[in-house]
């Protein structure tokens, strides 16, 4: 069962107003209704209940797990329709452009699952910068694209969004790893490794420090991430990156990163499109769906 028993029962329970009633109705005892919603409130560190002569009413944070409890329902019952009309797709081929920051972590996580779940669905994936990632699937040459920011032309629909914000990547004995977040303006004179300007972290990057009118040392400009990791976590240059982008470094502790408190900064996002112009095969739609829904429970 893809959702958490103690949750299950807690949603009962509020349904019902009493712990007796909600055991009746899921042909269980009692005391192991209790002991779930004790788990619950002891784990959370909160009472969840109050109980009364006339049953179990929520309290304030009550209210708000069972705002989760809801909705968290609805996306277990949204993913199993997805997954229930996929499981009938035996074959078909993706192809799917994509900026390099995914790679690490998302899609690389995402085509694993795919290809142990639907080994009969096959997938090319081609790592681009976000304009030449748009031009592809705008030419119909790749059929679905995740691009950095919003979708740049007219020609193609968003059909998802995930909030990728940019932080400082430095090594574990950088200065500044020790800080929990910085400004904008904290970059100035920062030595850095920086991905050329066809990237739009870079934009974002630039944009930022002109408005907040200071200037980032550039020792390095790339156009691989991958290198900006390596050198960044073996060195004393700073680099710019979304926590996907360096998961496999931040896992190994070989880079640390710090956000940056900046509104546009902590909105950037990872948009998944396709071409307005064209009707996407069966293959293609359903393996929207299912990215769409994994960018959305990441978000």
């Amino acid at each position: 069962m893809l959702e958490a028993m103690a949750i299950r029962y807690f949603r009962e329970v509020t349904k019902s107003g009493s712990i007796k009633r909600a055991a009746a109705a899921l042909h269980i005892a009692p005391s192991a209704i209790s002991r779930q919603i004790q788990g619950l409130e002891q784990e959370l560190a909160v009472k969840l209940f109050e109980r009364g002569a006339r049953g179990m009413s929520l309290t304030n944070a009550g209210h708000l797990l069972l705002r989760y409890a809801v909705e968290s329902r609805k996306q277990l019952d949204d993913i199993r329709t997805l997954v229930q009309e996929f499981d009938s797709l035996q074959r078909g081929h993706i192809r799917l452009a994509t900026v390099e920051g995914q790679l690490a972590s998302f899609i690389s996580d995402f085509v694993l699952d795919l290809s142990r779940q639907y080994p009969g669905v096959t997938v090319a994936v081609t790592a681009v910068g976000s304009r030449d990632v748009a031009e592809m699937v705008g030419r119909h040459e790749a059929d679905l694209g995740l691009v950095f920011g919003r979708a740049p032309r007219r020609d193609l629909i968003e059909l998802a969004r995930m909030r990728q914000s940019l932080c400082v990547m430095v090594s574990p004995h950088h200065p500044m790893a020790h800080r929990k977040f910085c400004a904008v303006k904290d970059l100035a004179g920062l030595r850095c490794i920086v991905p050329d300007p066809t990237f739009g972290i870079r934009q974002e990057i630039d944009r930022a420090c002109a408005r907040a009118r200071v200037a980032i040392d550039v020792y390095c400009e790339t156009n691989s991430l991958a290198f900006a990791r390596t050198v960044a976590s073996r060195s004393d240059l700073a680099t710019f990156l979304p926590q996907d982008a360096a998961a496999p470094e931040l896992a190994t502790k070989t880079l640390v990163a710090i956000p940056i408190r900046d509104k546009s900064l902590e909105a950037t996002q990872v948009t998944l499109v396709q071409p307005a112009t064209r009707t996407a095969s069966l293959p293609v739609r359903r393996i929207a769906q299912l990215l769409a829904a994994q960018m959305k429970s990441r978000s």
